[in-house]
């Protein structure tokens, strides 16, 4: 389970559109997200660096699926 909201996690998928989670270890997505959220929503990035490791696991995978049902490929719109 993923501590943080519906509407956050949203606003943290939001925060990948240009990411490629396919290409970085779950810290890495941590840290990219945390950095693109500290400018809209600082109070989510703290939440996001505060994920353990089976949370950074499931939330990578979650971006993963969630391009992939929408078309993205490698952060890229389609």
């Amino acid at each position: 389970m993923i501590p943080i909201y519906f509407d956050e996690l949203a606003e943290g998928l939001h925060a990948c559109t240009q990411l490629r989670p396919d290409g970085c270890s779950p810290v890495q997505l941590r840290r990219l997200m945390a950095d693109h959220l500290t400018r809209t929503n600082p109070e989510l990035a703290e939440k996001v660096l505060a994920f353990d490791g089976p949370q950074l696991v499931a939330l990578s995978a979650f971006v993963l699926q969630a391009q992939a049902l929408v078309g993205m490929a490698g952060g890229q719109a389609p």
